[in-house]
Order: C-alpha cells, then sequence, then structure tokens
C-alpha cells in the first residue's frame, strides 16, 4: 500500500520513518509526564475480589462452599486508566457518574488514596455504582457477580459534567473520554465534550465502545481493537491492506486526527494522514493477563500527544507500555520507571527497586491478586548471614517481601558517624540481587509511620531479638488488622563490632 511504514521497535537501528526513531524515542524525557494534567470522563466501575478456600460442597445444592479468607479491591473501567496516569506521573481530574451507594463511598476512598479529587463523582440516588466481584477458591476464579445500571446518564448528569469541563478546561493538557457502555457517556455529552475540549486545543483520546462511532466525531484519536473494527465494518477483516483500509475509511468519516489499532500480539496500526503506519509488538515475550491492557494504551496515548504532539510517537510509546503490562498478571498500570527501563535498556536488578510512589501501586496490584505482602525495614548495613537467614525467614510468612532501606542519612541518625559503611545505591542494588526479596525501596526512618499506614502491609516483621513493644510501627499495622512477627535470631551478629574489627579498632 502506498505511504506504508513501520516502526522496528525490537531494533536499535533507525526505523523507516524517521519521526519515529529508536533514538527519538529512548530519549524522550518521561518526567515530563508530571507537568500534564489529564481529565478521565468515562464509567468508573469498583473491582472487588473474594479469596477463599474450598474444602466442601454445600449440603443444600452442588455447589462449592468458599470460605472467605481476605477481600480487596481496586479502581476498574474508566478508574484504571486513571490509575495508569497517575502511576506515571500525571496530575488527573475525574468526572464519572456513581449510585449513592457504599460502593460509591469506596469508589471515592480509592480515588482518595491515589490523590484524585473525589468532588468529580456524581452521586446519582436512582443508579447503582458499577460493581463486579470476582470469587477465588484456591486462587481460581469460580464465579464473577456485576451490579451495574445500563441506562443513560440523566440530563442533570451532562449539564453539571459540561460545567465541570468548562472549569477544568483551560488548566487541562488532555481529554480521554472511556466509554464502557455502562451509561456514564450518553451521545450528547460525548458530542459537547469533545467539541469543547477541541476549540480550545486539547487532544481528546477515546476509549469506545459499541458499533455506533459517531458520538466521537472529531476527537484527536479514537483506539478500537482489531475485533471492535471489524464490528464497526461489518466483516471481516483479515488482511492488513483490509483492516487499513476500513480505518482509513472511518477516520475520514469521523474527522479524527488518527486511528489507532489495536491489534495484540500483531502490535498496532495507526491510520494518518500521511498513510498508515505499522507499529509491532516488541520482541515476545511471556504473556500472563491482557486485561487493563487497553486502559494503558489510552493513558500513555494520551500523555504522548499532550507532550509532543505527534501521534506516532505516542503511539509508538503506547505500543511500549502495552508490551510491559500484559507480562503482569491482573489489571496493573505501567510505572515510569518501567518505560524508562525499556526505552533505555532492561536491567534484571532495577526492576525491584521502586520508589515509594511506585510501592502503593505495586502493592496495591499485589493485594487484587490475592497475594500476602510481607514487609519488613532496616539499614542492611554490611549485610552478612543473619541478614539473609531474617529474610528468607520474612520471605516464608507470605507471598511477597517488600524491604524498605534505611536512607544514608537516616542510617547516619540511628547508628551514628561513620555510617552506613556501605552507600544507599549500593545497598539498595546487594538486597534486588537477593532472590528472596520481591521489592526494595528507599526510605527515611521517620517515615515508617506514614508509609505502613498508606501500604498497610499484611505483615511486619522484626528479629526476636527486639522486643514486640519496641517495634516501630506495631500499633499501626495491628490497628488496620495486620500482623506483626517477631522472627527468631539464632545467631545475632553485630555490624557494629565487625566495622570496629575491619578498621582494627
Amino acid at each position: 500500500m502506498k505511504n506504508d511504514t513501520s516502526i522496528d521497535l525490537n531494533s536499535r537501528q533507525r526505523p523507516d520513518n524517521p519521526q519515529v526513531s529508536w533514538e527519538r524515542l529512548r530519549d524522550l524525557p518521561l518526567e515530563k509526564f508530571s507537568d500534564l494534567k489529564v481529565l478521565v470522563l468515562g464509567d468508573f466501575m469498583l473491582d472487588e475480589y473474594i479469596w477463599g478456600r474450598v474444602e466442601r460442597i454445600s449440603p443444600e445444592a452442588p455447589v462449592a462452599v468458599v470460605d472467605v479468607e481476605r477481600e480487596t479491591r481496586t479502581l476498574g473501567g474508566a478508574g484504571n486508566v486513571a490509575n495508569n496516569l497517575v502511576a506515571l506521573g500525571a496530575r488527573v481530574e475525574v468526572l464519572a457518574l456513581t449510585g449513592e451507594d457504599n460502593p460509591a463511598r469506596l469508589l471515592k476512598e480509592e480515588l482518595g488514596r491515589l490523590g484524585i479529587d473525589p468532588r468529580g463523582l456524581f452521586a446519582d440516588p436512582g443508579r447503582r455504582t458499577t460493581r463486579k466481584t470476582r470469587v477465588f477458591a484456591n486462587q481460581q476464579q469460580v464465579v464473577r457477580i456485576d451490579r451495574e445500571t445500563r441506562v443513560p446518564a440523566p440530563a442533570v448528569f451532562v449539564d453539571w459534567a459540561l460545567s465541570r469541563l468548562d472549569a477544568l478546561l483551560p488548566s487541562l493538557t488532555a481529554l480521554i473520554l472511556s466509554d464502557y457502555g455502562k451509561g456514564a457517556l450518553p451521545a450528547s455529552l460525548l458530542q459537547e465534550a469533545i467539541r469543547r475540549a477541541r476549540v480550545r486545543g486539547v487532544p481528546v483520546v477515546v476509549d469506545p465502545k459499541g458499533t455506533d462511532y459517531s458520538p466521537y466525531a472529531g476527537a484527536t484519536v479514537i483506539t478500537p481493537n482489531h475485533k471492535e473494527m471489524e464490528l464497526v465494518a461489518g466483516q471481516p477483516l483479515t488482511t492488513w491492506d483490509e483492516l487499513a483500509k476500513k480505518g482509513r475509511e472511518l477516520r475520514e468519516c469521523l474527522g479524527l486526527e488518527a486511528l489507532l489499532i489495536t491489534q495484540g500480539a500483531e502490535g498496532m496500526t495507526l491510520i494518518r494522514g500521511e498513510g498508515p503506519l505499522r507499529i509491532p509488538a516488541r520482541t515476545p515475550r511471556e504473556v500472563f493477563d491482557v486485561s487493563g491492557a487497553g486502559d494503558t494504551v489510552v493513558a500513555v496515548l494520551a500523555l504522548g500527544l499532550a507532550q509532543w504532539g505527534d501521534p506516532a510517537v505516542a503511539a509508538a510509546l503506547a505500543n511500549l507500555a502495552a508490551g510491559v503490562v500484559v507480562t503482569k498478571k491482573g489489571t496493573a498500570p505501567i510505572l515510569r520507571s518501567e518505560m524508562e527501563r525499556e526505552l533505555r535498556g532492561h536491567v534484571h536488578l532495577e526492576e525491584k527497586i521502586v520508589t515509594l510512589k511506585e510501592l502503593g501501586f505495586v502493592i496495591s496490584h499485589l493485594r487484587a491478586q490475592g497475594r500476602k505482602v510481607v514487609f519488613t525495614n532496616g539499614c542492611f548495613d554490611l549485610l552478612h548471614a543473619g541478614h539473609i537467614k531474617f529474610l528468607e525467614d520474612s520471605r516464608r510468612q507470605g507471598d511477597t517481601l517488600v524491604v524498605a532501606l534505611d536512607s544514608d542519612a537516616s542510617v547516619a541518625r540511628v547508628k551514628g558517624e561513620g555510617r552506613p559503611v556501605i552507600g544507599e545505591e549500593q545497598r539498595l542494588r546487594i538486597l534486588a540481587a537477593l532472590e528472596v526479596v520481591d521489592c526494595v525501596t528507599l526510605f527515611d526512618s521517620e517515615q515508617l509511620s506514614e508509609i505502613l499506614q498508606n501500604l498497610q502491609p499484611d505483615i511486619l516483621t522484626k528479629g526476636s531479638n527486639y522486643p514486640e513493644k519496641e517495634v516501630a510501627g506495631r500499633e499501626i499495622v495491628q490497628g488496620y488488622g495486620g500482623q506483626v512477627k517477631l522472627l527468631p535470631v539464632t545467631e545475632p551478629v553485630s555490624v557494629s563490632d565487625l566495622i570496629n574489627r575491619i578498621r582494627g579498632e
């Protein structure tokens, strides 16, 4: 096809299109995402998970009895788009339609945890907040329960949403319309939101639903997947030429700047005025779960457009991000550090080293997967056999071990002059190199109470040489229902004595 070009993200060589060379992608300053403010308007949901075990059959019917052990929750639908944006460092506003019920309260709590203003939620007493409850027994999903109201939003919500949109537009750098077909985006709201944003020069990215895309006319980019394109076209699109042809027709019909068609393992196709652009998937890797990948694509695409204004560059970044999140089990956001590692070179150890902000997203994702999180903290200066045994014992208490490492300044305050012997960057990498450690972050000892309250790990471990009443953070952990476990220290080692012996003192 004429003007057909492609981006080869598996090669460090310059691809056919110089606008999106690997060199340009690699050098993009992703930290600029923090300067952006994005509004997410759409169908927000609450995803609930019930975790338990099955050991018997009900006497009332031939069904399994699930003994519930714990319950977790996370944001779903448009909420997962917002989750991705915050994980990438952007500032986020939301406009959402909920019921006037307890799930709406929980949804507000989850948004608050992300630092998002909950005043963007509109409560309709005649509506149920969309809630999807998944029941897992012995790590296998046995049933999903959906509770929702699938009717178009009332006119009062449309008026309210447009009024808030007008107030936010002067400070926005992008608008995302996340349509899951639950009623929060009636055609009148879609059309007017797109018009007002485009008049202001704000790019609009749409994650579409259904077969009638006319309400999305005038948007900057819409992101259907291959199957959705076939439904809109009303026919199978078995070759790339057929897909590109129908994509070009749809783009012209709707007056879009571009159309991004996601194709799973085959990557993406970007339809632009200059011609179609193939974006192959990154080097094949093990795929655990594709759920939520579309939300990641929309979030990264919007940030890329807002920052660099080039659909090709934004689509290439979105393709790279999608390749990362599908390797995670369950719905999970993309972290900015993960994208930077993909662009600048894959380093295994650095995958485990995260910031405190990123750790919040990591633990939230682990909880949503039913994983029991163990947390411990310390200086770990001059790592020795006693440290290793303690970390191994800690890891056995749950499914994931998170280690919070005292910063150099924190160690100096706790241990005194001349400490640490090994700097924080080296200590981070040493801990990350241990197979038993799943995640490591740097912190200041004065932050411990706040960290435990925000992250709420299931278990806090400490050596038995500490009396339980002296364990920092004990009351906080026990207050939210967590456990504090003192692990046996049979052969205590004094790091201070080791240092003195090394110094010959």
